[in-house]
């Protein structure tokens, strides 16, 4: 008897909770990245070695070298070794250690640098070949008349590997130097590069269990001695791990006389400077010890200052440096937590290793952020990112019922698509079971089926292959071969109890979007420890999440499945393309309003005794209008990002036009528009607006008493990217009201005079001078409640400046933020943060900088962040 649908329902739903249960517990906090492949073997022909023995020089252990038989039929010379007579060169032994090695990874890359004797070798000829005899084999690199063949051995292939990855007939096999690469993923993803170019892809899917055989490894013919090659070989090498296809055109560029390249020995004094004096300094002592503060005569800021008061610092002599004394003695940083002992031992080892300096300016902005080498933060989906996810690949509108459900995101350093703050907790483990439900009851999955194959079977091999194909565009990316099994339980389980189909298909994608593949954008961050390229899969999806706030699209996955989003000028097409899409929009909305932190207005209580004729929509209002303002600017008109701050027009309701006391038309008088609508206002005559700083939405960020330090704070931090401590313990800081004769500028002045506050006062409040004559929400005036006469003429002091620079009143004040350098270099890194999700660090500098230099628009921002380390690339892991 049939199981009912209801109970059928619950127990898969309770079968996936308990699954699920455990990831959603563990990715919350940092992912642990799998470990890096390795070299496995390295034959360079760079000498002839003794008792005809080409030796392994891959350095893994126990090596695998070959013997040649037959001497006579070589000729080894000039780095190369040519095969031109009949002879097998095998190891002596099974090379288990690198089939054991295969097979518990899954993932292989050969790689080999060759000259074909013949174009037309048949058999196919044995390049290299981990096999015994001619139709059993683990992998083999051979040459079929005009092609290159790669024979793979999975649980889902035959004994010989087959079937293959061939390089097309439109890429024929030449007699010149020739580099080809065969790579193997987890996932069965299969590539064959040519001259650093991708020529084929296939998915060669299945288990390695087959690789528990003890075969030989073996060149230039068949352990038998029936399938010769003649040609000369290079390079060999074999790796446990995939090449991405950046890593394939890098070594085809190196050429065949660069072996996998060791990183140089660094200058460990550099390097100590680099990863941990910069950061102490910054952190402890720039504060006080910057050009403009300058306490002690003393700018620990850039070299030549550091090094410019003879005794400060003594390269090799800590003892009697005068930097250390003061910081042993806990004399420096003053009215500070002294150093501890672990940050003491590292500044004198630093010292007295010589106290390399290697940068031109430590800024203090670089090291609000460390993480260590590896740390990977796992991104789970946001709330917009969720929706927009569903739509785009069930295309099924859950907003209202995500927005209900899920619990909202947190904001962390300035934004709420922090990885590290976006943990899962009971509470949304249980609203995406729900919601999966409430998307399983919409969906129409025989429509939905259809997109990947017209066959309604229930049968292992049909199922195994819809599961394979919808995995990948609901999970963004090829389903491992463990992946596919689970999902393919589940359906038996649903055919097995009375289900159809039908049936069968939505209860695999309610167990789809329920997994953390979903969920999160999990990425395998496997290597050595440095930056290496990320998959194609990976990429696209980074790439989209990053223009639409959303998964990729067919044309994306198109590429990504070729492996061509590596090449630099595709990467770009295809950003440009997808920037002409609405979501684009869309999404540079929701950095504008993340940034801002425009959700903030929802909760504006304004005292109705101070501000009798306030209205909770103009909240609204004020929000609609830097919303419309950023469209045109950024959109319509595709002007630089730093004209936000000074643009001469803006678009109000009449309703707020009457708070701002802003002239609206003077043919049109305000009543005779919906009170609601958004109109364009030409600012060019009205000094007192134009630009981000001069709206409502910004200026409530001090309050109702339009607060000098949380307005000067915005502009310092935000904008300036300036860095000031927290207040040393037992300092009051309770603000000075106004009266009569004392404005909030007055009580600014007292504060920065008094010599506890006004070294880092003075680096802030002054900033927020020019916008003292806005109130609490925006509105213009010239004098406050207590009569007092109001200005906006200050200065700013630009970090690691010496001097402030003047403005006379708001109007050149915008203009300052506007053509300022730091603060265009500001707008970079706060679009590179929403994009990464995560806080920059002193390493992303580099290609912050690079993006920066040839960027001014939005588009162009995103165009070569797409394009740059920050997308492309990943610290890995190293194995341990």
């Amino acid at each position: 008897m049939p199981l009912p649908t209801h109970k059928l329902h619950r127990s898969v739903s309770l079968s996936l909770l308990l699954c699920l249960l455990s990831p959603f517990a563990i990715h919350h906090s940092l992912l642990a990245a799998a470990p890096g492949g390795a070299l496995e073997a390295l034959y360079t022909f760079d000498d002839p070695q003794p008792n005809d023995i080409i030796n392994d020089s891959s350095g893994a252990s126990p090596p695998l070298n070959l013997k040649i038989s037959n001497p006579k039929a070589v000729t080894q010379r000039n780095g190369g070794l040519t095969v031109s007579g009949k002879t097998t060169i095998l190891t002596p032994k099974s090379a288990s250690r690198l089939s054991s090695t295969i097979k518990e990874s899954g993932v292989l890359t050969i790689e080999t640098w060759i000259t074909p004797a013949d174009k037309l070798q048949e058999g196919p000829a044995r390049i290299i070949t981990l096999s015994e005899g001619n139709s059993d084999r683990l992998f083999t690199l051979g040459h079929d008349k005009d092609v290159f063949d790669v024979r793979f051995r999975t649980s889902q292939t035959n004994k010989n590997g087959t079937p293959s990855t061939s390089s097309p007939e439109s890429t024929p096999v030449s007699k010149s130097l020739t580099h080809v690469v065969f790579t193997r993923e987890q996932n069965g993803n299969t590539r064959l590069f040519i001259d650093g170019k991708q020529v084929s892809q296939k998915t060669i899917a299945g288990s390695l269990d087959p690789w528990a055989q003890p075969f030989r490894l073996g060149l230039a013919n068949e352990s038998n001695g029936q399938r010769p090659w003649h040609g000369t070989y290079h390079l060999v090498a074999l790796y446990s791990r995939a090449l991405s296809p950046g890593e394939v055109t890098a070594r085809f560029r190196a050429g065949p006389d660069a072996p996998p390249a060791k990183p140089k020995p660094a200058n460990p004094n550099a390097t100590l400077f680099e990863e941990k004096i910069a950061a102490l300094l910054a952190n402890h002592c720039i504060e006080c010890h910057d050009p403009s503060t300058n306490e002690g005569r003393l700018d620990l800021s850039q070299k030549a200052t550091a090094f410019a008061s003879k005794g400060t610092i003594i390269p090799g002599n800590a003892h009697d440096s005068l930097l250390w004394e003061l910081v042993e003695n806990d004399e420096m940083p003053e009215d500070r937590d002294p150093l501890s002992k672990a940050e003491k031992d590292l500044l004198r080892q630093w010292i007295n290793e010589g106290a390399t300096w290697t940068l031109d300016v430590i800024d203090p902005s670089n090291y609000r952020h460390q993480t260590e080498p590896g740390e990977i933060w796992v991104r789970r989906l946001t709330v917009p990112e969720y929706i927009n996810t569903v739509q785009a690949t069930l295309d099924i509108d859950v907003a209202k019922e995500a927005r209900e459900l899920l619990p909202p995101e947190l904001r962390a350093d300035g934004f709420s698509n922090t990885a590290y703050n976006l943990s899962v907790d009971l509470d949304h483990v249980e609203a995406y079971a729900e919601l999966a439900a409430i998307i399983a009851q919409k969906i129409d999955p025989a429509a939905f089926a259809k997109r990947f194959s017209p066959k309604r079977n229930v049968n292992d091999k049909d199922m195994f292959a819809l599961i394979r194909d919808i995995g990948k565009w609901l999970l963004r990316g090829p389903l491992t071969q463990n992946e596919q099994s689970i999902y393919r339980g589940i359906t038996t389980s649903v055919v097995s109890a009375g289900g159809d189909f039908d049936e069968a298909v939505t209860y695999l994608v309610e167990a789809m979007i329920q997994s953390p593949r979903f969920i999160y954008r999990i990425e395998k961050q496997q290597g050595d420890g440095s930056l290496w390229p990320v998959s194609d899969f990976e990429l696209a999806s980074r790439m989209s999440y990053t223009i639409w706030g959303a998964p990729p699209d067919t044309e994306l996955y198109a590429d990504a499945e070729k492996g061509r989003l590596a090449d630099p000028n595709l990467a770009r097409a295809h950003a440009e393309r997808m920037l002409r899409d609405p979501r684009a929009v869309e999404q540079s909305v929701r950095f504008l309003t993340d940034w801002l932190n425009l959700n903030r207005l929802d909760s504006i209580r304004p005292n109705p005794d101070h501000f009798p004729d306030w209205q909770p929509a103009l909240a609204d209002d004020m929000r609609r209008e830097t919303i419309a303002f950023f469209k045109e600017l950024v959109w319509n008109q595709n002007r630089p990002l730093t004209d936000l701050f000074n643009a001469s027009f803006t678009f109000v309701t009449p309703r707020l036009a009457k708070h701002y006391n802003l002239p609206l038309d003077p043919d049109r008088e305000i009543k005779s528009d919906p009170v609601d609508r958004l109109l364009r206002v030409n600012l060019e005559h009205i000094p007192s607006r134009g630009g981000l700083l001069t709206h409502g939405s910004i200026l409530t960020i001090g309050g109702e008493e339009a607060s000098m330090v949380t307005r000067g704070l915005f502009v310092f931090n935000d904008l300036f990217r300036g860095t000031v401590n927290n207040p040393p313990p037992g300092l009051d800081t309770t603000p000075i009201p106004t009266k009569p004769g004392l404005t909030h500028r007055d009580g600014a002045e007292i504060r920065i005079a008094d010599r506890n506050c006004g070294d880092c006062h003075g680096k802030f409040e002054p900033m927020a001078f020019g916008l003292e004559k806005y109130d609490g929400l925006g509105a213009w005036r010239q004098q406050d409640e207590h009569g007092n006469p109001l200005r906006d003429d200050g200065t700013i002091l630009v970090p690691g400046a010496a001097k402030p620079i003047a403005y006379d009143n708001s109007a050149q004040l915008m203009n300052l933020l506007a053509t300022n350098n730091r603060v265009a270099e500001s707008l970079t890194r706060k679009l590179a943060q929403f994009a990464i999700g995560r806080p920059l660090t002193a390493q992303d500098i580099p290609a912050i900088k690079s993006i920066h230099q040839n960027s001014a628009t939005y588009q162009q921002l995103i165009t070569n962040l797409i394009t740059s380390d920050l997308i492309q690339k990943s610290q890995t892991t190293p194995e341990e």
